[in-house]
């Protein structure tokens, strides 16, 4: 009986293994470019959201240790070109604004640049 309890938890393992192997290969299927659109839009939004809540006249310009203004020209700065970015990305990826099926088409990353 040893023998085949040693088999049947070495089955197990190996199923698990199988089942966690086939969800990243599942990944691999999905369409990446247009996830990637959707997560440098939503960084995009946080961008906005940090800049808005930012009132330039509170910042003290006088104290050399504050780095806070640099950093906002920093964001500020790539904003243009990040925002060029997501448009490519999403006329690449034929986004529809459905994140969740647009994510899910099926299709390679070659299939779509060659296009």
């Amino acid at each position: 009986m040893d023998a085949l309890e040693e088999l049947q938890k070495e089955n197990k393992k190996l199923k698990e293994e199988n089942s966690r192997l086939e969800k990243i290969n599942k990944k691999y299927e999905e369409n990446g470019i247009a996830k990637l659109y959707y997560s440098l839009s939503r960084k995009a939004w946080e961008m906005g959201d940090l800049m808005n809540d930012t009132d330039l006249k509170t910042i003290e310009m006088d104290d050399p240790k504050s780095k806070k203004f640099d950093r906002l020209k920093i964001i500020w700065q790539d904003a243009a070109s990040l925002a060029t970015a997501i448009k490519a990305l999403g006329d690449a990826a034929g986004v529809t604004g459905d994140e969740v099926k647009d994510v899910a088409k099926k299709g390679s990353f070659l299939d779509k640049v060659i296009a």
